[in-house]
């Protein structure tokens, strides 16, 4: 854990989170969905290789349609659309399989919803984000299931302005988490607080800029409390 010393959690009344890498990980779905969707493409003539695991990963934290036109770069745009709805199929048909949360991410998402209200910020869709939430009965726990696709926000910091207007919050009672530059880019732009998350996806020096830095998702409830108990 890194804290920041000025890092104030004392006037939080909602919390923000990213998914993927933050709260879940679809990383090996995303790479096996992708593949699958691929071979198809290959074997129409439509492809001539697979996308990397470095490509794909790339993608992560983008929106949904951004992020297919970095891995299907080499498709031309009707094509790029027909197979991006193959893989949304395919992935929505591995997320209804099993949860992808991290772990202890249930058990810390039904601690804090008793001090906090709890929201979701990501470039995901609507069904992806449904079933982030469903599989793991956490869509009463989230107070403003937002995304990208909900709201019609091209940038994740739309997405938290969104989060301030419906919660009638003020910017400095608002917490971003989330473990990409796009997350501390997108909470400094909408004014709010940001606590980076250390993942494998992220290169040397994305968190810079957070309010302060932790090494995993369990480390958040004591992060809170700790700079809580700083300011009273």
């Amino acid at each position: 854990m890194n804290p920041s010393s000025t890092f104030n959690a004392a006037g939080i009344e909602v919390i923000a989170f990213d998914l993927d890498g933050t709260l879940i990980d679809t990383s090996e779905a995303m790479y096996d969905v992708n593949h699958r969707v691929f071979e198809e493409a290959i074997r129409n003539g439509d492809a001539a290789h697979q996308p990397s695991k470095e490509t794909i990963r790339s993608a992560f934290g983008m929106t949904g349609q951004e992020a297919w036109k970095v891995v299907a770069a080499e498709l031309d745009e009707e094509k790029q659309d027909r197979y991006k709805q193959r893989h949304d199929e395919r992935l929505g048909e591995a997320m209804r399989e099993r949860s992808y949360a991290l772990d202890g991410v249930p058990q810390l998402l039904r601690r804090l919803s008793g001090k906090y209200e709890l929201a979701t910020a990501s470039n995901c869709g609507q069904d992806y984000l449904d079933r982030v939430l469903d599989i793991d009965d956490l869509a009463g726990l989230i107070r403003y299931p937002l995304c990208a696709g909900n709201v019609g926000a091209k940038r994740k910091s739309e997405v938290l302005q969104e989060l301030l207007r419906r919660s009638g919050r003020g910017a400095d009672r608002v917490l971003m988490v989330g473990d990409r530059k796009s997350d501390i880019e997108a909470a400094k732009e909408a004014g709010v607080a940001v606590i980076g998350v250390r993942s494998e996806f992220a290169e040397a020096g994305e968190l810079d800029g957070a309010d302060a830095v932790i090494d995993s998702i369990g480390e958040l409830e004591s992060l809170l409390q700790s700079s809580a108990d700083r300011s009273a």
